[in-house]
C-alpha cells in the first residue's frame, strides 16, 4: 500500500493572498491572538529569518522597513478553505485521513502515483487557488519525507523503495515526524544525525533510548506501516471555545457576553459533530495571567446541544466564579461527556418531548439561517451586539467566503 500526504503551502497565507494579490512575492507574516505574535510566515518572510512566536511589536518596524505586510489571524476564512481543500481530496481518493486544517493523509495506491500526485496539486490549486505540496510513499512517515522533498522539487513527488535510502541519507533526523526537539538533542548526542541512522540502527538500541514510539518511527522508516489510514475522523472527548479579551475588563456584563458566545459557538460545533454534551466547564483567567485563574464544571440535567440551555449553564458558573473588583484576561468553556446523538436514551420519567422536537427545529431554523446567510447572521441577545470584549483584530482581513456583509467586491 501506499500513502499519500497532501500539505497547503503557508496556508495561512496562502489564504490571505488568494484574496490579496498585492501580498504576492512580499514578506508576510499572520499574527496570533489580540495580534500578539507571529504564527505563519511566507517565505519571504522566512528568508528574512522572522522566527516563529516573534512578538509583533518587535518585528513591525522591521517589516515596514522592509516592504512586509502582517495581518491578523481570519480562522472563519482559513476554516472554509481548508474545508473546500479537504473536499476536494476526498473526492479523488477512497480513504482520507485529515491531519490538521492544512494537512490530510490518503490512499495513493493508483496505477501511476506520480501522475496522480501532480494531478492532485493542479486540481486543488485550480479549484481553490490554495498552492499545495504532494508526497506519496510506503508509510506516513515516509509521505511526510516525500512531501518536504515535494516543497523543494515542484510541488509533487514519489518516493519509490529504491530511493528511499538516499533520500534518508541526506535527510536530518529532527526534520523526521515524531521527533522533537529532545529526541533530536539525544540521536545527535549518540551520532544518529540523518533518517537512515535511525532505520538502520538496531532495534533495541533504539527501544532502550526513544521507546516504542521511536521504535515505530524507525519501523516506517523501513516500510512497515506502524500508522494505518484512519476511517473517518475520531468521535471528540470535547469541545472548547475560549479566547483572550481585546483588552482586560472587570465588567461582569462583558464576561456574560463573552462566555454566551462562546457557549453558541461550541454549541453549533456540537450539532455539527452530531453529538450532545453532557456537562460544560467554565473559566475566567485573571489579569495578569500570573494572578491565576479559576474554574467552576456544571453537570447538565441530561446531554443536550440546545443553544440556550449551554448559554444557560455558562453564565450561571460565570455568576458564581466573579469577584467583583478583580480583572480578567481570557475567559472560555469546555463541552465535555460528548455522546453521539443516536445512542442517547431520554430519561424514561422525562415527558418533555414535543418541547424536545421544538428545540430541535429551532436549532436546525438558526443553523441554516447562518449557513445560508453567513455565521452570525442570527445570534442569541446574551452574546451581545457591540462586544467591547473581543480580542483585537485590527488588521484582519474580510471572511470573504462566510459572510454575505464581507464579500468580495470587484470593481470594473
Amino acid at each position: 500500500m501506499l500513502i499519500g500526504l497532501l500539505d497547503c503551502n503557508n496556508f495561512y497565507v496562502s489564504c490571505e493572498r488568494l484574496f490579496n494579490p498585492r501580498l504576492l512575492n512580499r514578506p508576510v507574516v499572520v499574527l496570533s491572538n489580540n495580534d500578539g505574535c507571529v504564527i505563519a510566515r511566507s517565505n519571504e518572510a522566512k528568508a528574512l529569518n522572522i522566527p516563529m512566536g516573534a512578538p509583533y511589536f518587535e518585528i513591525r518596524l522591521f517589516l515596514q522597513r522592509v516592504g512586509g505586510v502582517a495581518v491578523s489571524s481570519n480562522y472563519a476564512l482559513y476554516g472554509d478553505l481548508s474545508d473546500r481543500v479537504m473536499h476536494i481530496v476526498r473526492s479523488l481518493v477512497p480513504q482520507i485521513d485529515v491531519y490538521s486544517i492544512d494537512e490530510a493523509f490518503f490512499d495513493a495506491d493508483v496505477k501511476d502515483p506520480l501522475l496522480f500526485a501532480g494531478t492532485l496539486k493542479e486540481t486543488v490549486l485550480k479549484q481553490t487557488g490554495i498552492p499545495v505540496s504532494v508526497g506519496i510513499g510506503r508509510t506516513k512517515t515516509l509521505a511526510k519525507a516525500a512531501n518536504k522533498c515535494a516543497k523543494k522539487s515542484g510541488g509533487f513527488h514519489f518516493l519509490t523503495q529504491s530511493d528511499e535510502a538516499d533520500l534518508l541519507q541526506q535527510f536530518p533526523v529532527e526534520d523526521l515526524w515524531g521527533i522533537g526537539h529532545r529526541w533530536t538533542l539525544l540521536l545527535k548526542s549518540l551520532n544518529c544525525k540523518t533518517a537512515l541512522d535511525l532505520r538502520d540502527a538496531d532495534d533495541a538500541w533504539i527501544r532502550k533510548h526513544l521507546g516504542i514510539v521511536g521504535l515505530r518511527v524507525a519501523s516506517e522508516l523501513r516500510g512497515v506501516c506502524c500508522f494505518p489510514l484512519k476511517d473517518g475522523r475520531p468521535l471528540k472527548g470535547t469541545i472548547a471555545t475560549s479566547r483572550m479579551f481585546g483588552r482586560a475588563t472587570e465588567s461582569l456584563d462583558d464576561i456574560l457576553e463573552s462566555v454566551s458566545a462562546y457557549s453558541s459557538k461550541a454549541a453549533e460545533k456540537l450539532r455539527k459533530e452530531g453529538l450532545l454534551a453532557s456537562c460544560i466547564s467554565v473559566c475566567l483567567v485573571y489579569h495578569p495571567f500570573r494572578a491565576g485563574a479559576r474554574a467552576l464544571r456544571v453537570v447538565l440535567p441530561e446531554p443536550t446541544d440546545f443553544t440556550p440551555a449551554l448559554i444557560a449553564a455558562s453564565r450561571q458558573a460565570v455568576k458564581t466564579l466573579y469577584k467583583a473588583g478583580r480583572s480578567y484576561r481570557k475567559a472560555g468553556i469546555v463541552l465535555e461527556g460528548l455522546v453521539p446523538k443516536s445512542l442517547f436514551q431520554q430519561d424514561l420519567f422525562h415527558s418533555g418531548a414535543p418541547d424536545l422536537e421544538r428545540r430541535k427545529r429551532a436549532m436546525q431554523a438558526i443553523d441554516a439561517v447562518n449557513k445560508s446567510f453567513g455565521k452570525e447572521s442570527l445570534v442569541f441577545a446574551s452574546e451581545g451586539l457591540d462586544k467591547k470584549w473581543s480580542m483585537r483584530q485590527s488588521l484582519r482581513s474580510n471572511r470573504f467566503t462566510t459572510r454575505w456583509d464581507e464579500i468580495l467586491k470587484v470593481k470594473i
